[in-house]
């Protein structure tokens, strides 16, 4: 009877083991099913997303030539928004002028292998962070940082800072300036002088076109949130003045920028061939969703003068 009963339980102990070893199976199967099965699914919604891209680009050309050449804020592809729909999602479109924000790699000027400094730029720039009410001494400081990160030598500005001099002389670690033009307006958390301020509040009129010093403002494309970069453009200081005049934009728009201009300072032909009455960079947001999941692209798209597209940057959001 003792032998009987030491069988029964050895066999009901491997019983119990061959059990869990076929959980434990079952279990790893079923997590590589569901792993293959998400990324698939990812491939399809990714697949999804960029063509919404493509189809928004294409609209966005289109709209270009219709408009000839004078973009406004009534215009269909920024007003109003693009859905694609079927059986299991929805795909939403959004595209909004990316023109109107002070590029930061727009104060750089590239002479052979050397960045050179347009003054009135970097003066519109230093104004802009005035009107946030920084300090001066914060003003000087973002800016020769700005500098030093892009510029090709090792010499630190007065309120720069280069190479090593971020973490120390005395690191083991080997840091160093990128010294091209910015990439992303992020890069700016690297500055010693951003560990004073809000990276949220200081970008709110600030971007970066990636490896680019274009800019263009788009007057008829101009909103309220546009005050401070505008008073800061002609040297304003009177935001009031500045809202109006923005809020007084005709709905059809300006068909010369002169009409705009009028109302303020006069300002030399350098400044005023900044301002336009088209937009070349479009930001496009595509969402494809359901009652399970949201998936997200945000794009950065510019146009050249043949309205030939480009991709400058693309933020999937999984």
């Amino acid at each position: 009877m003792i032998k009987q009963g030491v069988v029964l339980i050895s066999t009901l102990f491997i019983v119990m083991i061959m059990s869990m070893i076929t959980i434990q199976i079952s279990k790893s199967f079923f997590i590589s099913i569901q792993r293959d099965a998400y990324l698939d699914f990812k491939n399809y919604t990714l697949h999804l997303l960029l063509s919404s891209e493509t189809q928004a680009i294409n609209s966005i050309k289109k709209q270009i030539i219709i408009s000839k050449n004078k973009l406004t804020k009534e215009d269909p592809i920024l007003k109003q928004s693009y859905f694609f729909s079927n059986d299991f999602e929805t795909v939403q479109v959004d595209v909004s002028d990316a023109s109107n924000c002070f590029n930061l790699n727009n104060i750089f000027k590239k002479n052979g292998d050397e960045f050179e400094i347009i003054e009135n730029n970097r003066k519109w720039l230093e104004r802009l962070l005035r009107l946030e009410d920084l300090d001066e001494l914060v003003i000087e400081s973002f800016v020769d940082q700005l500098i030093d990160w892009v510029d090709s030598n090792n010499q630190p500005l007065n309120f720069g800072v280069e190479n090593y001099f971020y973490i120390g002389p005395l690191s083991d670690i080997n840091q160093f300036t990128p010294k091209r033009l910015l990439v992303s307006v992020s890069e700016i958390k690297n500055f010693p002088i951003m560990d004073q301020l809000s990276f949220e509040d200081i970008t709110k009129n600030l971007c970066v076109l990636p490896g680019s010093s274009n800019q263009i403002i788009n007057i008829n494309t101009l909103n309220p949130e546009h005050t401070k970069l505008i008073a800061s453009f002609f040297n304003i200081d009177n935001l009031q003045l500045i809202e109006s005049q923005i809020l007084e934009i005709p709905k059809n728009g300006y068909d010369s920028t002169n009409e705009f201009i009028i109302n303020f300072n006069q300002i030399d032909s350098s400044q005023s061939q900044l301002l336009s009455l088209n937009s070349n960079t479009f930001f496009i947001k595509s969402k494809i969703y359901n009652k399970i999941f949201t998936n997200e692209l945000e794009s950065l798209v510019v146009l050249d003068i043949s309205n030939s597209a480009k991709v400058l940057n693309r933020n999937f959001i999984f």
